[in-house]
């Protein structure tokens, strides 16, 4: 592995430890890793592909650039054509892990508070 690499690995590994992230055993940490970590960065890459369609070529007139941005938009058809089916999946599968992650905490919350209320009555 580069250097750098390692060198940024140690740094959040660090960092990691100073927040009180990598020892988050008990159950109410768990739910704050899934509340405040998990579910917003599901929830940030849900449009996956917005940066697919963005427009790169410039808008300047003549007949030589107006040759280059037509070739160069060919090839940008021809890419998104390729890789869109991919990006499509995985935007999919990133929303349903969302989704179902949602559901989980729910289902999961509700639970404890049964759990609770039969220990108090129990």
């Amino acid at each position: 592995m580069d250097k750098k690499a390692e060198e940024l690995l140690v740094k959040i590994r660090e960092l990691i430890k100073e927040e009180g992230i990598a020892n988050m055993s008990r159950i109410e940490d768990r739910e704050q890793l899934i509340n405040e970590f998990i579910l917003p960065a599901l929830d940030r890459s849900k449009d996956i592909q917005k940066d697919l369609y963005s427009d790169f070529t410039h808008q300047s007139s003549g007949l030589l650039s107006k040759v280059k941005r037509t070739i160069i938009t060919k090839l940008a058809n021809i890419t998104r054509n390729v890789v869109e089916k991919s990006f499509m999946r995985q935007q999919k599968f990133n929303n349903n892990t969302k989704l179902l992650l949602e559901h989980l905490v729910e289902e999961n919350k509700m639970l404890r508070d049964k759990i609770e209320k039969i220990e108090q009555n129990g």
